[in-house]
Protein backbone atom coordinates (compact mmCIF):
# COMPACT_ATOMS: atom_id res chain seq x y z
CA UNK A 1 0.00 0.00 0.00
CA UNK A 2 2.73 2.37 0.89
CA UNK A 3 4.75 1.51 -2.24
CA UNK A 4 1.37 2.16 -4.53
CA UNK A 5 0.53 5.86 -2.74
CA UNK A 6 3.87 7.29 -3.59
CA UNK A 7 3.49 7.19 -7.72
CA UNK A 8 -0.13 8.63 -6.90
CA UNK A 9 0.99 11.53 -4.34
CA UNK A 10 3.28 12.25 -7.37
CA UNK A 11 1.11 12.30 -10.27
CA UNK A 12 -1.41 14.13 -8.13
CA UNK A 13 1.73 17.12 -7.64
CA UNK A 14 2.67 17.40 -11.38
CA UNK A 15 -1.15 17.29 -12.30
CA UNK A 16 -1.49 20.79 -9.66
CA UNK A 17 1.61 21.81 -10.90
CA UNK A 18 1.58 25.49 -11.85
CA UNK A 19 3.70 26.64 -14.67
CA UNK A 20 6.80 29.40 -13.79
CA UNK A 21 6.74 32.47 -14.98
CA UNK A 22 9.51 34.07 -16.87
CA UNK A 23 10.95 37.58 -14.86
CA UNK A 24 9.44 39.98 -17.69
CA UNK A 25 5.73 38.29 -16.83
CA UNK A 26 6.09 38.42 -13.02
CA UNK A 27 4.09 40.32 -11.12
CA UNK A 28 5.25 43.38 -9.14
CA UNK A 29 6.91 42.62 -6.13
CA UNK A 30 5.61 46.29 -4.42
CA UNK A 31 2.70 46.47 -3.10
CA UNK A 32 0.80 49.85 -3.05
CA UNK A 33 -1.94 51.17 -0.60
CA UNK A 34 -4.66 53.74 -1.75
CA UNK A 35 -5.02 56.05 0.69
CA UNK A 36 -6.97 58.44 -1.72
CA UNK A 37 -8.65 60.57 1.78
CA UNK A 38 -4.67 61.77 2.84
CA UNK A 39 -3.83 65.23 1.69
CA UNK A 40 -0.86 64.16 0.19
CA UNK A 41 -2.61 61.64 -2.40
CA UNK A 42 -0.93 62.44 -5.63
CA UNK A 43 -3.94 63.35 -8.42
CA UNK A 44 -1.35 63.94 -11.27
CA UNK A 45 0.38 61.97 -13.92
CA UNK A 46 1.75 58.04 -12.98
CA UNK A 47 5.70 58.96 -12.00
CA UNK A 48 8.13 56.08 -13.20
CA UNK A 49 9.83 54.20 -10.61
CA UNK A 50 13.25 52.96 -10.27
CA UNK A 51 11.95 49.37 -10.68
CA UNK A 52 10.03 50.54 -14.00
CA UNK A 53 7.05 50.60 -12.76
CA UNK A 54 4.57 52.89 -12.75
CA UNK A 55 2.57 54.72 -9.71
CA UNK A 56 -0.76 55.51 -10.11
CA UNK A 57 -2.71 58.25 -9.68
CA UNK A 58 -4.72 58.19 -5.71
CA UNK A 59 -1.47 56.10 -4.41
CA UNK A 60 0.38 58.49 -1.44
CA UNK A 61 3.86 58.65 -2.30
CA UNK A 62 6.94 58.87 0.36
CA UNK A 63 6.77 62.12 2.80
CA UNK A 64 9.27 63.79 2.81
CA UNK A 65 10.10 64.49 6.05
CA UNK A 66 9.23 61.76 9.13
CA UNK A 67 7.48 64.16 11.08
CA UNK A 68 4.50 63.43 9.16
CA UNK A 69 3.72 60.52 10.56
CA UNK A 70 3.60 62.47 13.98
CA UNK A 71 0.26 63.61 15.80
CA UNK A 72 1.89 67.37 15.82
CA UNK A 73 3.65 67.06 12.33
CA UNK A 74 4.51 70.94 12.28
CA UNK A 75 5.47 71.64 15.89
CA UNK A 76 8.05 68.72 15.39
CA UNK A 77 9.27 69.64 12.38
CA UNK A 78 10.19 73.07 14.02
CA UNK A 79 11.60 71.97 16.73
CA UNK A 80 14.15 69.70 14.13
CA UNK A 81 15.35 72.02 12.12
CA UNK A 82 16.38 74.62 15.07
CA UNK A 83 17.79 71.44 16.36
CA UNK A 84 20.07 70.66 13.26
CA UNK A 85 20.01 74.51 12.68
CA UNK A 86 22.58 75.10 16.06
CA UNK A 87 24.36 71.84 15.21
CA UNK A 88 25.34 73.25 11.51
CA UNK A 89 26.43 76.63 12.35
CA UNK A 90 27.96 75.49 16.06
CA UNK A 91 31.28 74.84 14.92
CA UNK A 92 31.59 77.75 12.99
CA UNK A 93 30.89 80.37 15.95
CA UNK A 94 31.34 80.79 19.28
CA UNK A 95 28.42 80.96 21.78
CA UNK A 96 28.27 83.13 24.00
CA UNK A 97 26.04 84.06 27.18
CA UNK A 98 26.17 87.67 27.12
CA UNK A 99 25.13 87.46 23.07
CA UNK A 100 21.63 90.31 22.82
CA UNK A 101 18.81 88.02 22.33
CA UNK A 102 15.14 89.28 20.80
CA UNK A 103 12.23 89.69 22.40
CA UNK A 104 10.09 86.77 21.36
CA UNK A 105 6.34 86.77 20.99
CA UNK A 106 4.16 85.76 23.37
CA UNK A 107 2.70 82.20 23.37
CA UNK A 108 -0.69 83.50 21.52
CA UNK A 109 1.38 85.06 18.95
CA UNK A 110 3.71 82.37 18.40
CA UNK A 111 1.10 79.99 18.00
CA UNK A 112 0.14 81.88 14.86
CA UNK A 113 3.81 82.47 13.69
CA UNK A 114 4.35 78.40 14.13
CA UNK A 115 1.07 78.02 12.17
CA UNK A 116 -0.44 75.45 14.52
CA UNK A 117 -3.99 75.40 16.67
CA UNK A 118 -2.87 75.22 19.62
CA UNK A 119 0.74 75.48 21.49
CA UNK A 120 0.87 74.02 25.18
CA UNK A 121 2.89 75.78 27.70
CA UNK A 122 5.42 73.40 27.74
CA UNK A 123 5.90 73.79 23.92
CA UNK A 124 5.62 76.97 23.79
CA UNK A 125 9.06 77.31 26.61
CA UNK A 126 10.64 74.53 24.51
CA UNK A 127 10.25 76.51 21.47
CA UNK A 128 11.61 79.62 23.20
CA UNK A 129 14.68 77.80 24.51
CA UNK A 130 15.83 76.57 21.42
CA UNK A 131 15.84 80.29 20.38
CA UNK A 132 17.32 81.48 22.97
CA UNK A 133 20.17 78.90 22.21
CA UNK A 134 20.54 80.08 18.81
CA UNK A 135 20.93 83.64 19.74
CA UNK A 136 23.81 82.48 21.69
CA UNK A 137 25.80 81.84 18.54
CA UNK A 138 28.26 85.02 17.55
CA UNK A 139 28.90 85.93 14.89
CA UNK A 140 24.91 85.48 14.29
CA UNK A 141 24.58 84.38 10.68
CA UNK A 142 22.16 86.33 8.69
CA UNK A 143 19.80 82.85 8.34
CA UNK A 144 19.47 82.75 12.28
CA UNK A 145 18.32 86.71 11.81
CA UNK A 146 16.08 85.68 9.24
CA UNK A 147 14.59 82.90 10.77
CA UNK A 148 14.36 85.20 14.01
CA UNK A 149 12.18 87.77 12.39
CA UNK A 150 9.65 85.13 12.07
CA UNK A 151 9.43 84.85 15.94
CA UNK A 152 10.82 88.20 17.48
CA UNK A 153 8.37 90.89 18.40
CA UNK A 154 8.74 93.65 15.80
CA UNK A 155 9.17 97.31 16.54
CA UNK A 156 6.18 98.58 16.86
CA UNK A 157 4.91 95.68 19.45
CA UNK A 158 8.01 96.71 21.52
CA UNK A 159 6.66 100.21 21.54
CA UNK A 160 3.38 99.22 22.98
CA UNK A 161 3.72 99.82 26.96
CA UNK A 162 1.36 97.47 29.11
CA UNK A 163 -1.84 99.37 30.14
CA UNK A 164 -1.02 100.72 34.18
CA UNK A 165 -3.13 99.20 36.44
CA UNK A 166 -5.88 101.29 38.42
CA UNK A 167 -8.31 101.02 40.89
CA UNK A 168 -11.87 100.77 39.53
CA UNK A 169 -14.64 102.94 40.58
CA UNK A 170 -15.87 100.04 42.52
CA UNK A 171 -12.01 100.49 44.57
CA UNK A 172 -10.89 96.64 43.11
CA UNK A 173 -7.92 96.24 41.89
CA UNK A 174 -7.35 93.64 39.49
CA UNK A 175 -4.05 91.54 38.88
CA UNK A 176 -2.83 88.22 37.56
CA UNK A 177 -0.51 85.63 38.60
CA UNK A 178 1.06 82.24 37.02
CA UNK A 179 2.85 79.69 38.76
CA UNK A 180 3.71 76.31 37.01
CA UNK A 181 0.36 75.78 35.27
CA UNK A 182 -1.87 77.66 37.24
CA UNK A 183 -3.40 80.80 36.42
CA UNK A 184 -5.29 83.33 38.33
CA UNK A 185 -7.57 86.51 38.28
CA UNK A 186 -7.40 88.26 41.58
CA UNK A 187 -9.58 90.96 42.59
CA UNK A 188 -8.47 92.85 45.98
CA UNK A 189 -10.42 95.66 47.85
CA UNK A 190 -10.43 97.01 50.88
CA UNK A 191 -12.78 95.41 53.65
CA UNK A 192 -12.61 92.89 56.35
CA UNK A 193 -10.30 90.29 55.24
CA UNK A 194 -12.52 87.47 53.43
CA UNK A 195 -10.86 85.41 50.57
CA UNK A 196 -12.85 83.90 48.04
CA UNK A 197 -11.81 81.44 45.28
CA UNK A 198 -13.92 80.13 42.74
CA UNK A 199 -16.91 81.05 45.16
CA UNK A 200 -15.40 78.83 47.97
CA UNK A 201 -13.62 80.54 51.47
CA UNK A 202 -9.93 79.91 51.37
CA UNK A 203 -9.74 77.16 53.87
CA UNK A 204 -12.57 75.08 52.20
CA UNK A 205 -10.62 74.94 48.94
CA UNK A 206 -7.24 75.00 50.25
CA UNK A 207 -7.09 71.95 52.51
CA UNK A 208 -3.18 72.11 53.41
CA UNK A 209 -2.00 74.37 55.97
CA UNK A 210 1.02 75.67 53.80
CA UNK A 211 -1.12 76.23 50.56
CA UNK A 212 -2.90 78.71 52.67
CA UNK A 213 0.35 80.48 54.42
CA UNK A 214 1.35 80.97 51.09
CA UNK A 215 -1.33 82.24 49.85
CA UNK A 216 -1.70 85.07 52.36
CA UNK A 217 1.96 85.28 52.46
CA UNK A 218 1.73 89.24 50.68
CA UNK A 219 -0.53 90.64 53.63
CA UNK A 220 1.50 89.34 56.95
CA UNK A 221 5.25 91.07 54.88
CA UNK A 222 3.12 94.53 54.64
CA UNK A 223 1.08 93.70 58.03
CA UNK A 224 -2.27 94.10 56.06
CA UNK A 225 -4.02 90.92 56.68
CA UNK A 226 -7.69 91.67 57.73
CA UNK A 227 -7.49 94.94 55.95
CA UNK A 228 -8.45 93.73 52.07
CA UNK A 229 -11.09 91.44 50.77
CA UNK A 230 -10.15 88.71 47.79
CA UNK A 231 -12.05 87.83 45.52
CA UNK A 232 -10.45 85.35 42.87
CA UNK A 233 -10.40 82.71 39.92
CA UNK A 234 -8.25 80.19 38.96
CA UNK A 235 -7.59 77.48 37.20
CA UNK A 236 -5.18 74.61 35.95
CA UNK A 237 -2.50 73.08 37.95
CA UNK A 238 -2.30 71.86 41.31
CA UNK A 239 -2.88 73.17 44.60
CA UNK A 240 0.19 74.49 45.50
CA UNK A 241 0.35 76.47 42.04
CA UNK A 242 -2.93 77.96 42.32
CA UNK A 243 -1.96 78.94 45.97
CA UNK A 244 1.31 80.53 44.70
CA UNK A 245 -0.71 82.27 41.52
CA UNK A 246 -3.08 83.86 43.77
CA UNK A 247 -0.12 85.11 45.87
CA UNK A 248 1.64 86.68 42.95
CA UNK A 249 -1.91 88.10 42.01
CA UNK A 250 -2.75 89.75 45.57
CA UNK A 251 0.61 91.10 45.90
CA UNK A 252 0.58 92.73 42.66
CA UNK A 253 -2.62 94.14 43.39
CA UNK A 254 -1.59 95.55 46.61
CA UNK A 255 0.51 97.66 44.60
CA UNK A 256 -1.93 99.35 42.44
CA UNK A 257 -3.43 100.29 45.83
CA UNK A 258 -0.32 101.45 47.87
CA UNK A 259 2.62 101.66 45.54
CA UNK A 260 5.24 102.19 48.50
CA UNK A 261 4.78 98.31 49.51
CA UNK A 262 6.97 97.42 46.34
CA UNK A 263 9.95 97.37 47.80
CA UNK A 264 8.55 95.63 50.83
CA UNK A 265 6.93 93.06 48.99
CA UNK A 266 10.06 92.43 46.51
CA UNK A 267 12.58 92.05 49.74
CA UNK A 268 10.20 88.98 50.56
CA UNK A 269 10.12 87.67 46.93
CA UNK A 270 6.34 88.34 46.58
CA UNK A 271 6.46 89.90 43.29
CA UNK A 272 8.94 87.67 41.33
CA UNK A 273 7.85 84.83 39.14
CA UNK A 274 8.70 81.52 39.91
CA UNK A 275 9.55 80.24 36.75
CA UNK A 276 10.18 76.69 38.45
CA UNK A 277 8.75 73.66 36.59
CA UNK A 278 8.61 69.92 37.11
CA UNK A 279 11.68 68.28 35.57
CA UNK A 280 10.10 65.83 32.50
CA UNK A 281 10.53 61.99 33.11
CA UNK A 282 13.44 61.12 30.54
CA UNK A 283 12.75 57.45 28.35
CA UNK A 284 14.23 54.77 29.92
CA UNK A 285 14.26 55.90 33.32
CA UNK A 286 12.35 56.17 36.27
CA UNK A 287 11.78 59.22 36.63
CA UNK A 288 13.69 62.83 35.89
CA UNK A 289 16.81 61.56 37.67
CA UNK A 290 15.92 58.22 39.36
CA UNK A 291 17.03 55.03 37.10
CA UNK A 292 15.43 51.35 37.16
CA UNK A 293 16.91 48.83 40.17
CA UNK A 294 20.01 47.79 38.11
CA UNK A 295 19.86 43.87 38.14
CA UNK A 296 22.96 41.67 37.44
CA UNK A 297 21.14 38.28 36.27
Amino acid sequence: MISSARPLAGALAGSFARPLLSRSAAAPAVVLRSFTSSPMAQTQEPVATPLGYQSLPGFQLKPESPSYFTTKPVYNELIVNLDSTYRQYRPLTKPSKTAQRPNWLGKDALTTAVGVNALKTSQYRLIVSKLNQLATLTPRPSSIDQLFSQFAKTEEQLAQKAKPRVVDHLGRALATGRRKEASASVYVVEGEGKVLINGQEAAQYFKKSQDRESLLKPFEVTQLLGKYNVWALVQGGGTTGQAEAISLGIAKALMTHTPELKPTLRKAGCITRDMRVVERKKPGQYGARKKFQWVKR
